[in-house]
């Protein structure tokens, strides 16, 4: 059979066993045949492919520390923050209004300053006993040389008091209480008035503005609250030089009971510091005021021990204990003042304290006019110099002689009289052998350092040692003016 075309049968696959072939068709023509099976390849394997990783991020140490100081310094910020907050707060208590008429604008920082301290004799259960300053004593503070000096001055000096006339100079603070308001204007307190008007006493007295110083602030302290601070520095160490027997200090209940103390170290509380700085029987009020300035002394000592880190962490805990024992014009929770205060107690040491008394030892032409002292206002001047002069510098007793190296007449009086009103001791002023002398100098003719170098600051000048070339001297230092002196 043929397929109508003459072509035989095409094979099929599993057929009858006729060979089987592949009709392939034209290109023009489609292919209807079987579905041709190709021959599979076998698969490339494809190359593998490294899985992506993260890079490590490797910290680097310098930036790990500064992570870490950054956060030190964070977390001592938010310490420091918190410790300003509490002595701040408690310093709010105790900070009173200064008001005097164009009162100070005071700052350890500003250079040296004056505080009163007046010890408060005051019995909130007796009104009718009034109050009255029981201890006045004046604290100079000098932050650039770190050093401070103390100058006691007896309660019965007589003085001129605003609204009484001549009296004793410890009835300024109960008068100053007594009439705060009509000295002072309404709303003035009690203690402001009193302490307003002892510090006005107490600067003319000395005649403070008349050397270029004033009263700068003002703290009173009562009986307890000295007490108090003293207990809350676990007590004082007090070397007493000699036996003391009182048969009459006084009471609360104004009675009064025998006290006695025997020569030797011993440690003091509060209430036994208080008596040893009180009594006076066994002696007098000189004696007194000595016993006094040796127990300042011996809290200086007692803060020094802390250390300058444990002063200022022990501020707060001592501030918190005079709570209601202090007053004061000072603003101490202020930075500068804070900061002032701070620098100075961390270098001064008892020995840079002086210690002056306004005494018949220092003030020899005194007269008594019954229980009143009246002073020479001349030996006055001399304690009060003595009062500023740095303690290592005062035990040098330096005179000083002006010399005039220009020639512009009366300048060598002019400055001595500056020098005089500025501490410093000195004797007739006079011409120098030569004159037109550029520079002024200090010539340190007796080997007084301290003295010197104070004076050169004084007159911005250089200091050589020995005597002036050509001039026959009589003092321990010698300034010889140059034309920078003249004004």
């Amino acid at each position: 059979m043929n397929n109508g075309q003459g072509q035989p049968p095409q094979g099929r696959p599993g057929g009858d066993g006729a060979a089987r072939r592949v009709v392939r068709p034209r290109a023009d023509e489609a292919y209807t045949g079987d579905t041709i099976a190709m021959p599979r390849r076998p698969a490339t394997p494809e190359p593998s492919r490294p899985v992506a990783r993260r890079p490590v991020r490797r910290r680097s140490p310098m930036r790990l520390i500064m992570r870490v100081l950054l956060g030190l310094v964070l977390l001592a910020l938010v310490a420091a923050l918190i410790f300003y907050l509490r002595l701040r707060s408690a310093a709010s208590a105790m900070v009173v209004q200064d008001v005097r008429p164009n009162a100070p604008v005071s700052s350890p920082l500003a250079g040296g300053m004056n505080l009163l301290l007046v010890g408060v004799d005051e019995r909130p259960d007796h009104p009718e006993e009034g109050v009255r300053s029981d201890t006045l004593i004046v604290l100079h503070l000098d932050p650039n040389g770190r050093w401070a000096s103390l100058l006691s001055i007896p309660r019965d000096s007589r003085v001129n008091v605003k609204g009484i006339g001549e009296t004793k100079i410890n009835t300024a603070y109960g008068q100053g209480y007594a009439t705060a308001e009509a000295l002072y204007g309404p709303g003035t307190s009690p203690q402001e008035g009193g302490m307003a008007l002892a510090a006005q006493t107490v600067e003319q007295f000395l005649q403070l503005r008349q050397r270029g110083q004033q009263i700068d602030a003002i703290a009173q302290i009562n009986f307890d609250g000295f007490a108090k601070l003293i207990d809350a520095l676990g007590g004082i160490t007090i070397d007493v030089p000699r036996a003391i027997v009182d048969d009459e200090y006084p009471t609360p209940d104004f009675g009064t009971m025998r006290v006695e103390f025997q020569p030797g170290v011993q440690q003091m509380d509060g209430q036994r510091a208080l008596i040893y700085a009180r009594t006076r029987h066994a002696d007098s009020d000189f004696g007194r005021a000595e016993r006094q300035q040796q127990v300042m002394q011996a809290i200086v000592a007692k803060l020094r021990a802390r250390g300058s880190v444990g002063q200022v962490l022990f501020a707060p805990t001592l501030l918190n204990s005079l709570e209601g024992a202090v007053k004061t014009t000072l603003p101490i929770a202020r930075l500068d003042v804070l900061g002032g205060l701070g620098w100075i107690s961390s270098g001064i040491s008892p020995d840079s304290i002086g210690q002056v008394r306004l005494s018949p030892e220092s003030a020899p032409n005194y007269r008594e006019e019954g229980s009143d002292l009246v002073w020479d206002p001349n030996d006055v001047q001399q304690v009060v110099t003595a009062f500023l002069t740095r303690p290592s510098e005062a035990a040098e007793a330096a005179t000083v002689q002006v010399l005039n190296g220009t020639d512009t007449s009366g300048l060598a009086g002019r400055v001595s009289l500056e020098l005089e009103q500025a501490g410093f001791t000195i004797i007739p002023a006079g011409n120098a052998a030569a004159a037109g002398v550029p520079k002024t100098v200090v010539y340190d003719v007796t080997n007084k350092p301290r003295t010197a170098q104070r004076l050169a600051r004084q007159l911005g000048a250089s200091v050589q040692q020995g005597a002036p070339p050509g001039e026959t001297v009589a003092a321990d230092l010698v300034v010889v003016l140059g034309q920078d002196a003249v004004k």
